[in-house]
């Protein structure tokens, strides 16, 4: 498992290239091919002490709407990073707009 600065995990949540490809890089990764497998996923690394980054791809991303905002208005953490899938999609709100969301401040001036 890769951990962030203070010890904190970085976790991955998507299908199978997603958890390959972000697994070769040393993340720890969960396979969720349905909605219900990635709410059940988000849910069990969110209530794990010291997550402070998820990796999900957007497609569940979009899926699970509902507890990404209820958790980014409860506590701001984790921070969820959404990848953009195979379709190529965009996400809505890049990261820095995210970070700044979670931190509650602009990172630029």
């Amino acid at each position: 498992m890769t951990r962030a600065a203070g010890g904190a995990p970085l976790v991955a949540i998507g299908g199978a290239d997603l958890v390959m490809g972000l697994g070769l890089l040393g993340i720890e990764t969960v396979r969720a091919d349905t909605a219900a497998e990635a709410r059940q996923a988000l849910e069990r690394v969110m209530r794990e002490p010291g997550t402070a980054l998820v990796f999900i791809d957007e497609s569940r991303a979009a899926e699970l709407r509902d507890l990404l905002e209820a958790s980014l208005q409860a506590s701001g953490w984790p921070l969820v990073v959404e990848i953009p899938g195979a379709s190529g999609a965009h996400v809505a709100e890049s990261l820095e707009e995210r970070l700044e969301r979670a931190l509650g401040f602009t990172l630029r001036e």
